[in-house]
């Protein structure tokens, strides 16, 4: 690049358009943002990395016009260039960004469905064949949860059942030592009265 630093004039267009540039730029960033829904700290995140892109544009274009000299009319091309840019040609520029993303996303997306069609078709022939094979295995599944339920209420009942006959043995049993108990006590009894008489 050819350096001109003391030619005011080519220092100003320059600077004009390194002002368009960013213009340009934070249009991509809005583009961007058009079509990807960010958060807020999404957003923020942009905006602090967008600023540090265009400070650092702004430094070399700066370094390269003068040497690092910060002049007031390179400042102001940038603002002019700015401003000729966002009240210029940003509306059409964005617009057309829009309609080429968007045609080259209807493009992806035919080619997509043409791609994916035979698949579908022969996902649907697969899914009516497969359709009495879902039904017997729909059937089947529904006679095994029968079939489960059935055998878990019979353990319950067979355990149940197995419970109230332990009880009743239990019972039994002490009915068995009362009754031996009092078998005893009879006996004992007649014996001493029996004694007695003698």
């Amino acid at each position: 690049m050819d350096y001109l630093p003391h030619s005011q004039e080519y220092m100003l267009a320059v600077s004009v358009m390194g002002g368009m540039l960013l213009g340009f730029i934070w249009d991509i960033y809005r583009l961007f943002r058009h079509y990807i829904k960010l958060s807020n700290a999404g957003t923020a995140i942009g905006d602090i990395v967008y600023w540090i892109l265009s400070i650092y544009i702004g430094v070399q274009l700066i370094f390269d016009l003068s040497y690092g000299n910060i002049r007031f009319f390179i400042l102001m091309g940038f603002i002019i260039g700015a401003l000729l840019y966002f009240y210029g040609i940003s509306r059409y520029i964005l617009k057309a960004f829009i309609f080429i993303v968007d045609t080259v996303l209807k493009i992806i997306k035919k080619i997509i469905n043409f791609l994916i069609g035979p698949l579908k078709f022969i996902y649907k022939q697969l899914k009516k064949f497969l359709y009495p094979v879902k039904l017997k295995c729909e059937k089947a599944k529904i006679k095994a949860k029968k079939r489960y339920k059935f055998f878990k209420f019979r353990l319950k009942k067979v355990s149940k059942n197995r419970k109230m006959i332990y009880n009743k043995k239990k019972q039994l049993r002490r009915l068995n030592k009362r009754r031996k108990g009092q078998k005893r006590e009879r006996r004992s009894k007649n014996y001493r009265t029996e004694e007695k008489n003698k």
